[in-house]
C-alpha cells in the first residue's frame, strides 16, 4: 500500500493505491491554519478493514441494487445480501489495489481492471479516476470501458467535515433539489420521487444540519450551478460540490463527524426504465466529472 501526494499553494491532498482513497485533504482555515477536511483514518493500513468505503472509489456499481439486475430487458442475476448488493459487494473497487498511471505534482491517475462476471455482471471494465488540483479545486474524473453491455455507476466515498474538531450538526448545508428518491424500506429507490417541500430533506435555502441525519438520494435541478455547498462558521471554510451527474447521496454516518456527498447516478437504474440509463455498451466510454471547492466565507 503506497501514499502519494499532490499540491499547490493552496491545497495538499493524500491518496493511496488502495481503492484510489482520498485520504487527506488540507485547506486553510479563516486563521491560515492548514486544515484536514476528510474524516478518514489515522494509518494507511487500516483501510483493508474498513467496512464504511472512506474515501474510495465506488465501482463498478455504486450504491443499492436489487437482484436480478436487468440488461437488454434480461434478468441478471448478482451477487446479494437478502436481494440487495451494496456498492458491488465483494467485487467492489474500494477493497482492491489499483496501478499508478500518473503522479505529477499537481494530479495523479489510478487505473483498475474489473473482470467480467465480477459480482455477476457482464463485461471486463478498464477504469481510470484523475485526481487533479486547480487553483482551489479538486477535480475527480472518471472514465470506463467495457468490452459487453453492462451497468456502470462510479462515485467518491469520502467523508468530509470542514471543521474537524467540531461536530457536522454546526455546518449549514445548502442542496438544490426539488425532489429526492423514495425508498423502500431496504433502502433501494422504488422509482418515484418525493418533493422536498416541508420536509426535513428541504435544504433548498442554506440551514443548519443540526440532528438531520441523511443516506437520502437528492434529485437535482437541471439549472443548478451547485449539487451541494456546506460551510463552517468555526473555520470560515465553505465547499461547493459542483458535477454532471443527475443527483448526490448526501450520507451523515452514524458514529463519526462526517457527511459524504456521492456524486452519481440513481440508485437501481438497472431495474427502473424511467430513471436516466446507466448502461454503458461495449465501444462506448463512460465519464464523470466532479469537483470540490474551496474558499472562505466573510459573513461580515
Amino acid at each position: 500500500m503506497q501514499v502519494f501526494t499532490i499540491e499547490n499553494d493552496q491545497l495538499k491532498a493524500e491518496f493511496l493505491d488502495y481503492g484510489a482513497i482520498l485520504h487527506r485533504l488540507w485547506v486553510r482555515d479563516k486563521n491560515g491554519i492548514p486544515t484536514n477536511v476528510i474524516m478518514g483514518l489515522e494509518k494507511p493500513e487500516e483501510y483493508v478493514h474498513d467496512t464504511w468505503s472512506r474515501g474510495a472509489v465506488i465501482g463498478r456499481f455504486a450504491g443499492r441494487l436489487e437482484n436480478p439486475i436487468h440488461i437488454h430487458t434480461k434478468p441478471v442475476a448478482i451477487e446479494h445480501s437478502e436481494g440487495v448488493l451494496l456498492h458491488s459487494g465483494s467485487s467492489g473497487w474500494g477493497n482492491k489495489t489499483w496501478d499508478l498511471v500518473v503522479h505529477h505534482k499537481y494530479q495523479i491517475c489510478f487505473r483498475y481492471t474489473c473482470l467480467a462476471g465480477a459480482s455477476g455482471f457482464p463485461g471486463r471494465v478498464e477504469a481510470t479516476i484523475l485526481y487533479r488540483l486547480d487553483g482551489n479545486k479538486l477535480h475527480l474524473e472518471y472514465r470506463a470501458e467495457t468490452d459487453a453491455d453492462t451497468h456502470i455507476n462510479l462515485t467518491n466515498h469520502a467523508y468530509f467535515n470542514l471543521n474537524p474538531k467540531g461536530r457536522i450538526n454546526t455546518h449549514r448545508l445548502n442542496i438544490p433539489a426539488e425532489e429526492v428518491l423514495e425508498l423502500k424500506p431496504n433502502l433501494v429507490p422504488n422509482g418515484t420521487k418525493k418533493w422536498v417541500a416541508q420536509t426535513s430533506f428541504d435544504f433548498r435555502t442554506q440551514k443548519q444540519i443540526n440532528e438531520i441525519r441523511l443516506d437520502d438520494y437528492f434529485v437535482l435541478n437541471k439549472n443548478a450551478e451547485e449539487a451541494a455547498v456546506l460551510y463552517s462558521s468555526e473555520t470560515g471554510i465553505e465547499m461547493k460540490t459542483i458535477t454532471d451527474q443527475p443527483g448526490v447521496v448526501v450520507f451523515t454516518p452514524p458514529h463519526f463527524e462526517a457527511i459524504c456527498f456521492e456524486t452519481q447516478k440513481f440508485s437501481n437504474t438497472p431495474n427502473i426504465p424511467d430513471f436516466p440509463s446507466t448502461l454503458v455498451k461495449s465501444g462506448e466510454v463512460y465519464q464523470h466529472n466532479t469537483h470540490f471547492e474551496f474558499s472562505l466565507k466573510n459573513e461580515e
